[in-house]
């Protein structure tokens, strides 16, 4: 007696149709914010799935920011060649090539973080880009006119959570590559950012720097995905002794 083969042809194919499905599945769930810079005519646009993982960049700029798991990651596009750094490794890295200034800042969790001694005063309800927050007059971040207000609208939406997470990475992977130019002063920047990100997500600052919309959205999952293996802090630090004595004295 023999065995039809046609069952066991139906079984390879409807395992074929599956693997086929789930390669080409529907992305994943996620919220899109778009930013936008006035004064520049720039926007930024900050992705972010379920699970809090986030990508941000500026529109048409190839370089961009990935935090996963709660750690942010610089990744660089130059000549065809793709690097990624760890933004705690870059500031050890800097800690060793120069004085330090970071001391391990970026090894605690963001809410251990130190905060700024700002003047913090909570005023009117606002809205921007359909989300609603409330504006706070901020003094203390204009260094020569320490009592000018700053105002910023800052949202306790739950959704934007992720969305200031991602931002205040990406503020702080600015200001850490700057540690040579301003020293000390990178840190208190950092401390700084985040006293205003520990009351919310900013959806408007002074007019200047606005979310246009927050809107549902999906995306493939390999979209949050290092593209590259992290340098090291070692490759790093060697990377950073090369470019420094490539510069004129």
């Amino acid at each position: 007696m023999t065995m039809s083969v046609a069952p066991f042809r139906r079984v390879l194919l409807l395992g074929a149709v599956l693997a086929l499905a789930s390669a080409t599945s529907p992305a994943q769930a996620g919220l899109r914010a778009i930013y936008v810079d006035i004064a520049k005519a720039k926007q930024l646009q900050i992705d972010v799935q379920d699970n809090g993982d986030a990508r941000i960049g500026e529109v048409g700029s190839e370089d961009y920011g990935l935090l996963i798991g709660g750690q942010f990651y610089i990744v660089d596009r130059e000549g065809g060649t793709i690097t990624v750094a760890r933004l705690k490794d870059v500031a050890a890295a800097m800690d060793q090539v120069l004085t330090p200034v970071f001391n391990g800042l970026f090894e605690q969790s963001t809410d251990a973080m130190p905060k700024a001694p700002l003047t913090v005063e909570p005023g009117e309800a606002g809205n921007a880009g359909g989300r609603d927050g409330r504006v706070y007059h901020i003094k203390g971040l204009d260094h020569v006119r320490p009592d000018k207000p700053s105002d910023f609208l800052i949202s306790s939406d739950e959704d934007l959570k992720p969305v200031g997470s991602a931002l205040e990475g990406f503020m702080n992977a600015a200001v850490v590559p700057s540690a040579p130019l301003i020293g000390a002063m990178a840190k208190d920047l950092i401390a700084e950012t985040r006293t205003i990100f520990s009351l919310g997500t900013p959806i408007d600052v002074g007019g200047r720097f606005r979310l246009n919309v927050a809107s549902k959205a999906a995306f493939p999952s390999a979209y949050f995905r290092l593209p590259a293996q992290p340098q090291s802090v070692g490759s790093l630090v060697l990377s950073m002794k090369a470019a420094m004595a490539q510069k004129p004295q």
